[in-house]
């Protein structure tokens, strides 16, 4: 619960503030005009330090899974989206962490060019608009490490999610059920409860945020991305921090020597993190490719996945007509999972966790993913029309 704020005029004099209702007091618009004016009035720095500056560029930005109420980004190119909610049942509060996923992972498989248009169709301003917002705000920049900055976030899905709204309360395994849908993206998860405080007798409102919820708190399982095995909720650890270190590295590494067979085929980025992803058509947000590291089980693999929406049924129902063909094509065996949408090979590891140094496993997950991509990329591009 919020304590209620007061203000001092200028004899010292105490006047305390009344809540304000929203259902009575305060539309969803009005709240998100407000946010948009004054991002700094979010406590993003403390849910990320990353996010330390950021500058608005629009409001209802359209997108093919709806519009987003409100985008910032930052200096460096990094995209936060804010979904703004007055909650009215607690039915509510799942479907709008639902929505503001959608809206994540289709900016995944957005270009900086679809970013650039639907701002400048916002904002009416021509040109590379979001850098001329930006820039305006902060100053020169380099346009080009701007750009770059953007579409390494559109690419890796390395967005924060803002829910701002009254009456928030957190619901992990609310949350956490959405996040299983979406291992293979790396955005921040944010729930901010907003309350709203009107004068007794003067037109003069105070907002008051603060964060209820944030993915680094609740901690989705870097560590394996197959949602049958769940979420871990843990709290952070230096040795955590050093395990992501030495999975960074790994990446780096290991995707530095790898040879596709595809030359068409974009290469995974490499993270801090259990799992790297690999976009296939028709996009990363519908169809990709994650290789992961799973300590619980002591394993290592890769899974092709399709989304949980009805293009994801029907591309995997197609891959099931040809299955046949396509197991004959794969230089291995594989595990199909109907239920999921995947279809997923490991192999068991033993000793030191993780095996970022075993050559065996290097070769068993540069196989893999190479196969995988051969075999259902042309299928998938062929099914999608690309």
């Amino acid at each position: 619960m919020y304590a209620t704020p007061f203000i001092v005029n200028e004899q010292g004099k105490t006047e305390l503030l009344e809540k304000v209702p929203s259902s009575s007091g305060f539309s969803e618009n009005w709240l998100q005009n407000r946010l948009f004016e004054n991002p700094q009035s979010l406590p993003l720095q403390e849910i990320d330090p990353a996010y330390q500056q950021v500058c608005p560029l629009c409001m209802e930005m359209n997108t093919g899974v709806g519009p987003i109420d409100v985008v910032y980004v930052t200096p460096q190119g990094r995209l936060v989206i804010i979904e703004t909610k007055l909650w009215r049942n607690p039915e509510a509060r799942r479907k709008v962490v639902a929505q503001i996923l959608d809206y994540a992972k289709e900016l995944k498989a957005w270009s900086y060019a679809d970013i650039q248009r639907e701002v400048s169709r916002r904002t009416g301003i021509k040109g590379n608009s979001p850098y001329l917002i930006v820039s305006k705000q902060y100053g020169e920049i380099d346009e080009a490490v701007f750009v770059d900055g953007v579409t390494q976030s559109l690419r890796q899905g390395d967005f924060m999610l803002i829910i701002a709204g009254d009456g928030i309360r957190q619901d992990a395994q609310g949350i956490v059920q959405f996040l299983q849908e979406v291992g293979h993206m790396r955005f921040v998860l944010a729930m901010v409860e907003v309350a709203v405080y009107k004068h007794a007798q003067k037109e003069l409102f105070v907002i008051q945020p603060r964060t209820l919820a944030k993915t680094q708190q609740l901690k989705r399982d870097i560590d394996y991305s197959l949602p049958q095995e769940g979420i871990t909720v843990t709290s952070g650890t230096t040795d955590k921090e050093e395990w992501r270190q030495k999975y960074k590295d790994y990446w780096t590494r290991f995707l530095s020597t790898l040879t596709l067979d595809d030359p068409e085929q974009p290469m995974a980025n490499p993270v801090a993190a259990g799992n790297i992803t690999f976009s296939l058509p028709p996009s990363g947000a519908v169809a990709w490719i994650t290789t992961f590291f799973y300590k619980q089980a002591k394993e290592v693999g890769c899974f092709l996945r399709l989304i949980d929406k009805p293009a994801g049924h029907d591309l995997y129902q197609s891959l099931l007509e040809d299955k046949g063909s396509i197991e004959a094509d794969l230089p291995f065996k594989v595990k199909w999972d109907d239920e999921r949408r995947m279809v997923i090979r490991c192999m068991q590891v033993t000793g030191e966790w993780p095996p970022v140094n075993e050559k065996s496993v290097d070769e068993f997950l540069a196989e893999t993913i190479n196969g995988l991509i051969n075999s259902f990329r042309p299928r998938l591009e062929r099914l999608s029309g690309n």
